[in-house]
């Protein structure tokens, strides 16, 4: 099965994939996924119905799982939601990356941690050269930065959301897109920041 650092969970069922794989959503059909196993010519897919849901050999396991309607992407100490619009993708071997969340045109999400909170820079201090800082946002559990810079000769928009996860902790959610998506990337990274839930107590 190789490297799974992340499997999904909801809809009364548990899905663990076999690596690389992805997850697809059905638009209008919030319980039926797709699952991609495999790239090129040995990609393999599956579709996955929770009204009868049954593992696919090689390409993903069905247990059963919370009943919640809601999909939730789980990793080995965290869980977050899955955003509409997104669609779920394994990390390359070696990558500690638990998953990565590819939208429309190149729009990216992706977690980075936990890591110690005197690891981790002010977020006011993370803007490059030729990039700018055009807005910080901070409550209790949640500090947020909104990047603009350029790329290949396009306006982009990169967030990073410092989201605090046990003593002296941290989870980093970054987020990255053309600007014409700024306000769905925004969102879409607020929405999984917010939704950090720790499926262990943190140390």
């Amino acid at each position: 099965m190789g490297q799974v650092l992340a499997r999904l969970t909801g809809h009364g069922v548990t899905l663990v994939p076999w690596w690389p794989y992805g997850f697809e959503r059905s638009p209008g059909t919030p319980g039926v996924v797709t699952v991609i196993q495999g790239a090129g010519e040995t990609t393999r897919t599956a579709t996955v119905d929770v009204a009868d849901a049954r593992t696919v050999e090689q390409v993903v396991d069905v247990l059963p799982g919370p009943e919640e309607r809601l999909w939730r992407i789980e990793t080995s100490l965290y869980s977050v939601i899955w955003p509409e619009e997104f669609a779920i993708e394994s990390a390359p071997s070696g990558d500690s990356t638990p998953f990565y969340l590819w939208g429309p045109d190149e729009c990216l999400i992706y977690p980075q941690g936990p890591v110690a909170r005197d690891r981790i820079p002010p977020l006011v201090e993370l803007a490059g050269p030729g990039q700018t800082m055009l807005s910080q946002r901070h409550d209790p559990d949640l500090e947020s930065v909104d990047i603009a810079y350029r790329h290949e000769g396009e306006n982009w928009r990169q967030s990073h959301h410092l989201v605090p996860f046990g003593a002296g902790q941290a989870l980093v959610i970054t987020a990255q897109a053309p600007a014409a998506h700024a306000g769905l990337i925004w969102r879409a990274a607020q929405a999984v920041a917010r939704s950090v839930t720790a499926r262990q107590p943190p140390r």
